[in-house]
């Protein structure tokens, strides 16, 4: 019998509105209905996209005669150090708004070309050993066959409701890694992050859950991910990604990122572009962006920063970095969120911006109405 003090009490439900957020990580979700994963083959599954390149790299090094690695300089930090681990790290200047010096590996090293954001990325001026392409932000891409890629890997989590998951195949035919089974470590991490998902998807509906009680359990998982030990992923994502109606989420997302972009497109201070894995706001300051990202946490909208660099990152890529958030937009809200989004940065920003509109010189590299140009782009892909 519990003690008196530690006895549970009944606690009322919350009306699901007053639950209402945009971002974070995602709860647990039904997989189904039209539109299933077209996975390649043969696919194998790590229990995450670190994972999926470490075992690339191994290989490579071990069997392939790979003597370097070059990563582009804005990239995920601690993916880049665990590369290191593995490989000497050669960094190119390479980044979400262009290249500026593309990578010229030589004949035994190997290039990671990174999709910023959904979209295609730029091909180096060499492709050395063999060309990587990192497809996180859109593992599925339809522009994916024409990357000419001799690998493709991509982190499943950042856009699927999974708990763990890293993809890692060859769509030119090579050999790849063995297949790992899952470790005992993986498994009790990705326990948690479910619970974690299970735990948000309770409080989302309007149960009476403590949300620190899922964030800590989606800390504590996050925390075991970030181990250089390969794994393969949790039976749960193995046995649920197939089903998944990856095609008909990933159009919502983009139906929703156009949503957004448009309501975001006079909004002085700000750039919004819109990309296939959401829209990026590009503010004029690192001041405004950091008061803008506070702002809306409090407003239960959680922008997300990719990446934060490092104090000896290239400038433009640090500056970069400092002024920018990405939105989410995915299958979990529709087109009404993204305009209850779009109204709380106007809400946020109204105050300190006045009437006039910014023009290309407010942003820090403006391009001026080549920025609206993804937004009409992004309904034909």
């Amino acid at each position: 019998m519990p003690r008196s003090d530690q006895r549970l009490t009944a606690r009322p439900r919350i009306a699901a509105d007053d639950r209402w957020e945009v971002g974070s990580s995602f709860p647990l979700m039904p997989a189904s209905g039209p539109g299933t994963t077209r996975l390649p083959s043969p696919l194998r599954l790590y229990g995450t996209g670190r994972q999926a390149l470490l075992a690339l790299l191994r290989m490579g090094r071990t069997d392939l005669g790979w003597t370097a690695v070059h990563l582009p300089a804005y990239y995920c930090p601690p993916v880049a150090d665990a590369a290191a681990t593995v490989l000497p790290v050669r960094r190119y200047d390479a980044g979400p708004r262009g290249h500026v010096e593309p990578a010229r590996p030589g004949p035994t090293e190997v290039v990671v070309a990174v999709s910023y954001f959904g979209d295609p990325p730029a091909a180096p001026a060499t492709r050395g050993a063999a060309l990587v392409v990192d497809s996180t932000h859109d593992p599925f891409a339809p522009w994916l066959p024409s990357a000419a890629a001799d690998y493709v890997l991509a982190a499943l989590r950042k856009t699927l409701p999974l708990p763990d998951g890293g993809a890692l195949w060859s769509p030119a035919g090579h050999r790849l890694p063995a297949q790992p089974a899952p470790s005992l470590r993986h498994r009790a991490a990705a326990g948690q992050v479910l619970a974690a998902m299970c735990l948000k998807a309770a409080y989302l509906s309007g149960a009476p859950v403590e949300k620190s009680a899922f964030l800590s359990a989606f800390a504590a998982g996050e925390a075991a991910y970030g181990s250089t030990a390969i794994s393969g992923p949790s039976d749960y994502t193995r046995e649920v990604l197939p089903a998944m109606p990856v095609d008909r989420w990933r159009r919502q997302r983009m139906a929703n990122a156009v949503v957004l972009g448009d309501a975001l497109a006079d909004v002085v201070g700000l750039r919004a572009h819109v990309h296939p894995f959401g829209v990026v706001v590009e503010c004029d300051s690192a001041e405004r962006r950091d008061a803008l990202r506070a702002a809306l946490v409090t407003r239960r909208v959680y922008p997300a920063v990719l990446w934060p660099q490092p104090p000896d990152a290239p400038r433009r890529h640090l500056d970069y970095s400092r002024r920018m958030v990405h939105l989410h937009t995915d299958h979990r809200w529709g087109a009404e969120d993204m305009l209850r989004v779009a109204a709380r940065i106007r809400d946020v920003l109204a105050p300190a911006t006045g009437p006039r509109r910014a023009d290309a010189g407010d942003i820090p590299g403006g391009r001026g109405q080549q920025d609206r140009r993804p937004i009409r782009q992004i309904r034909e892909r």
